[in-house]
């Protein structure tokens, strides 16, 4: 399954633009729940789960899978680059 992307940079490195409670609450609560939504996505198909995520959105339109899973994948895997 797929993974939170860890940050290059501590939470605190875009102060004082963007303060580090706000940095570690989009990524550890809003990201993980994208990563987490896309995770369960692809629950029903192990086949997709083993693809890398470049592969899955190059070939979506042709995965058979349902649309609403599709519109899942696309939803929630875009955070994940």
């Amino acid at each position: 399954m797929f993974e939170l992307p860890k940050l290059k940079f501590a939470y605190d490195a875009l102060e004082p633009f963007i303060d580090a409670q706000t940095m570690e609450i989009h990524h550890s609560k809003h990201h993980q729940a994208y990563t987490d939504n896309f995770n369960k996505a692809l629950a029903d198909f192990p086949e997709i789960q083993s693809m890398e995520l470049t592969e899955i959105f190059k070939n979506l339109t042709s995965l058979n899978v349902p649309e609403a899973t599709r519109t899942a994948i696309k939803n929630h895997g875009g955070w994940l680059h």
